[in-house]
């Protein structure tokens, strides 16, 4: 393991967004991935923002991510249900706090559903509906990689843990960052993934969380198409 390396990014180069889109487009995950993958380093390098130390995509590290929660379900935070992996909230609740970031939000269902994707509506392999999945059961037409409980593919929360493990090994980490949407499930998810996995309590000192930009009064986004691109404002602005 390389504990020299300073600022680790992550990649989510497979989920149900971005499954979706390459059937439909009849392209390979990986291609629609790596698209917009190239388009954000020419955005940053363009505004004269420091590339990563290291790039993790998860679909490189799916053996790493088996073995991590291997190791959650050996301490006994997470069960297999039907070809699918479930972090066991009430068990980690037991001897943990949770959620740490956004404690009130810890029953909100929405939120919860959409750290869930495709698989939010399969709660009857849930011991409860507020486990979170770690690992999926594969589907007709999705990309699949081997696991001791059956053919699957890695869920959101886990791969970042894991690859984080892959770098830092059982150091604590000491800044976290990412969008403040991400408080809740899914950086809350993280923290209860690695101190399950690290059988600890405090796993990363400071969490920096970045705010929306807003375009008359309301966040810019895709699907409002009020979007404005990086590409776009520096025809007019220069980085500086």
């Amino acid at each position: 393991m390389n504990y020299d390396i300073n600022f680790v990014m992550n990649v989510t180069d497979i989920d149900d967004k971005i499954i979706k889109k390459s059937n439909a487009e009849q392209k390979p995950f990986t291609e629609v991935a790596r698209h917009f993958e190239n388009s954000f380093m020419d955005d940053m390098k363009a505004l004269n923002v420091e590339l990563p130390d290291a790039l993790t995509r998860v679909s490189e590290f799916v053996p790493e991510i088996v073995e991590y929660i291997e190791t959650i379900i050996k301490n006994g935070f997470a069960y297999e249900s039907n070809g699918s992996v479930y972090f066991d909230v009430q068990a980690y609740k037991a001897s943990h706090e949770y959620p740490k970031l956004e404690p009130t939000n810890a029953k909100t269902l929405e939120l919860l559903a959409e750290g869930e994707g495709a698989l939010a509506a399969e709660n009857k392999d849930k011991k409860s509906q507020f486990d979170f999945v770690l690992w999926k059961a594969s589907k007709e037409g999705e990309p699949k990689w081997v696991s001791p409980w059956g053919e699957g593919r890695p869920g959101w929360h886990i791969e970042c843990s894991a690859m984080i493990f892959s770098h830092y090994g059982l150091s604590k980490i000491d800044i976290h960052s990412g969008g403040v949407d991400l408080k809740f499930p899914h950086h809350d998810n993280e923290i209860a993934q690695a101190e399950a996995f690290h059988q600890s309590h405090d796993w990363v000192n400071y969490w920096f969380h970045n705010g929306h930009l807003h375009i008359a009064g309301l966040k810019m986004s895709k699907s409002l198409k009020n979007f404005i691109s990086i590409k776009k404002i520096l025809e007019h602005y220069t980085a500086r």
